[in-house]
């Protein structure tokens, strides 16, 4: 312990009740700052119910990700949408454009 000559200047009996003092006053500090900054808190504590499905929302009218390959020619088209009846699971369809990509080699590099 390198700080240990403190207690020739302070008494454990004092020392050690301010610092766990303080680290206790500093954590009661920092919870009633989240509970008081937080949206979700306040419907936590009355018992409402949030679920993950309120929290999500289907993007309408995006377009797919089109993977290239290293000369730029389009390559795969990734699609992700929700699944039908269920808020929690996703549908991913990935379609290989016709014509732009003959894989040769299966250890190709697609960008």
């Amino acid at each position: 312990m390198n700080q240990g000559r403190i207690w020739c200047v302070v008494q454990p009996t004092v020392g050690l009740p301010l610092f766990l003092g303080s680290v206790a006053v500093t954590s009661l500090i920092v919870h009633a700052a989240v509970l008081n900054n937080t949206t979700y808190m306040g419907d936590y504590w009355s018992g409402k119910s949030v679920t993950a499905a309120a929290a999500i929302t289907p993007a309408t009218g995006t377009s797919p990700v089109v993977l290239r390959t290293e000369d730029g020619k389009a390559a795969f088209a990734i699609n992700v949408t929700p699944a039908a009846g269920d808020s929690s699971s996703f549908v991913i369809k990935v379609d290989r454009l016709p014509g732009e990509l003959a894989l040769a080699d299966p250890g190709s590099a697609v960008k």
